[in-house]
């Protein structure tokens, strides 16, 4: 008897736990917006706008926003950057036994539509790229960074409550990143 006891706690218990997950994975499903500051490893200056849409069949979207700011030199002038990045992705979605989301890309679409070069001294405009420049430009960059988005990605619920979400996730540095998400 204490045999099929046991054996129903443990029935119970792996049941709870799947509702529990599957209880966390409703709660995630529909739009969410989310924004983000960053200084980078070389000093540059990241922000972020963008929507998540997660929908219940575990398949995701995403669109965002990204302004890259940084200073570099051509031909021994220094120069201020400011890119601005459209970002569109999509993927599968799950929530593990940790509570953790695993997002999985399957495609992104990356296209740089500013690139603007200002005086460091005063911030006044020097120049930009435009047609086939920026196009070139923006191809030769998406090329760059598409391997690191195609990445799964984990992410730990902190928190999460019907209209908010913060998680932690922890970048190639080994640096925690703290995410607040807002339902749409």
């Amino acid at each position: 008897m204490k045999h099929v006891i046991y054996i129903f706690f443990v029935v119970a218990a792996a049941l709870m736990g799947l509702t529990s997950c599957e209880s966390t994975k409703d709660k995630l499903v529909g739009s969410w917006h989310y924004t983000g500051n960053e200084t980078t490893s070389s000093g540059g200056e990241m922000t972020l706008d963008g929507v998540d849409n997660n929908k219940a069949d575990g398949t995701y979207t995403s669109t965002a926003n990204w302004s890259y700011s940084y200073e570099t030199e051509i031909n021994g002038t220094k120069v201020n950057v400011k890119m601005m990045i459209s970002f569109k992705g999509s993927g599968e979605w799950k929530v593990n036994d940790d509570k953790e989301i695993v997002s999985s890309p399957s495609s992104v679409d990356i296209k740089v539509t500013s690139m603007k070069y200002f005086d460091p001294s005063d911030d006044s405009f020097l120049f930009e790229l435009t047609g086939s420049d920026l196009e070139e430009y923006s191809k030769a960059f998406a090329k760059e960074i598409q391997s690191d988005l195609l990445e799964a990605s984990t992410e730990r619920i902190i928190m999460l409550q019907d209209n908010k979400i913060v998680t932690e996730s922890v970048d190639d540095d080994g640096k925690k990143e703290t995410t607040t998400y807002n339902r749409l």
